[in-house]
């Protein structure tokens, strides 16, 4: 079937990527040889699929992002996300801010997360996104993202090359931190397995 890519092995991108590990706090040796590792094989990664939930591709909506590689900037959204939502993880409450999903356009979010222009005409009041902006560069960049290491050879990778090609370097991420995987009865836990 027909399939989307990203190109994370691309040279230029894969470099940034790279320098970026050098400042990033890792915690341990381990963690860090690991994103290296990754980073020296991971190419081209099919990134859609056609069923389950997921975010739509943009410009393709017969298509999902698969899971790996979907939401690998949602730390950013959550800097915002109670002025949006107001505390409803559902998403069917208007935040305290009363700006809705609708005005929430590509030009907002670029304002709020990359500096960009303000969009004219304006989706909402400029000073609404302007609260947005001072929680967001408050609480970016991330100083510790903690995970399991088995994501670091996809989605804790994605999520450095993500923020490198999306962020200023000034919000990259500054740690992530793996930790190890938990036994029962000698095996490590896992969702396939049933156990939780």
């Amino acid at each position: 079937m027909d399939q989307w890519y990203l190109d994370y092995g691309e040279p230029a991108w894969r470099a940034q990527t790279e320098e970026h590990l050098t400042r990033m706090d890792t915690w341990t040796v381990e963690t860090r040889n690991l994103f290296e590792a990754t980073l020296a094989w991971l190419s081209q990664w099919a990134c859609a699929r056609t069923y389950g939930l997921g975010s739509k591709m943009p410009w393709d909506p017969q298509f999902m992002v698969e899971s790996l590689s979907d939401s690998t900037i949602y730390m950013a959204y959550y800097t915002v996300a109670h002025l949006l939502q107001g505390g409803d993880i559902t998403g069917h409450t208007v935040g305290p801010l009363g700006v809705t999903a609708e005005q929430m356009t590509d030009e907002a979010w670029e304002y709020i997360f990359c500096d960009g222009p303000w969009p004219n005409p304006e989706p909402f009041p400029r000073e609404k996104a302007d609260v947005m902006k001072h929680e967001f560069n408050y609480f970016y960049p991330f100083e510790m993202r903690s995970s399991g290491k088995d994501l670091v050879q996809n989605h804790l990778t994605f999520s450095l090359y993500n923020h490198v090609a999306i962020f200023p370097e000034d919000k990259w991420p500054l740690g992530i931190r793996t930790n190890g995987h938990l036994m029962i009865n000698g095996q490590k836990m896992s969702k396939s397995k049933g156990t939780p």
